[in-house]
């Protein structure tokens, strides 16, 4: 599989069909560590979780900038984890929290670049949440987790960007 030319095939099936996009939400994820101490962590692992935790969003972006720069608007929201804010960090789960921090990191860094553009891109923690990956014994209903995303994508022109949120909070990084 060829990440980039794929997701470019896509962005372009978009263009052709729709002729804009207004919101991204980077959602997938993949968490294979979560019962490896850090120590232990193989570097397969860490690298298969951060191609998709980290390189993923950050091409699926750079492929739909372009076409929200072109129509003036865009919300980005790349969905992350408590486990990647400094404030959270602990032992376990190692590769998982490094590639939630680096998605927050690019987060920040790519709302920077997009100031003045109408294009707004931020990262979104929802909680523990009974999904697949959450299980179900997690606090969160689906909808609970979703609430602050779709606020987020429905943010008026000039709303928040570069920033970290759950419950449409402002979360420590």
């Amino acid at each position: 599989m060829d990440m980039p030319a794929d997701i470019a095939k896509v962005s372009s099936y978009i263009e052709s069909k729709f002729g804009r996009l207004d919101v991204l939400v980077n959602n997938a994820a993949i968490a294979l560590d979560f019962n490896v101490a850090g120590l232990d962590v193989d570097l397969d692992v860490v690298r298969k979780t951060f191609i998709t935790n980290v390189c993923g969003p950050l091409f699926l972006i750079q492929s739909v900038v372009p076409l929200m720069k072109k129509h003036g608007y865009g919300r980005i929201v790349n969905v992350s984890s408590g486990l990647g804010s400094f404030s959270k960090i602990g032992k376990g789960r190692l590769a998982y929290r490094m590639s939630k921090t680096a998605l927050n990191v690019m987060t920040k860094s790519l709302a920077e670049e997009l100031m003045g553009t109408n294009i707004l891109v931020n990262a979104v923690t929802p909680g523990w949440v009974r999904t697949r990956m959450g299980g179900v014994q997690a606090e969160r209903s689906v909808e609970q987790g979703a609430d602050s995303i779709v606020w987020l994508c429905s943010l008026p022109d000039g709303g928040a960007s570069g920033a970290f949120f759950k419950d449409r909070e402002v979360f420590p990084w």
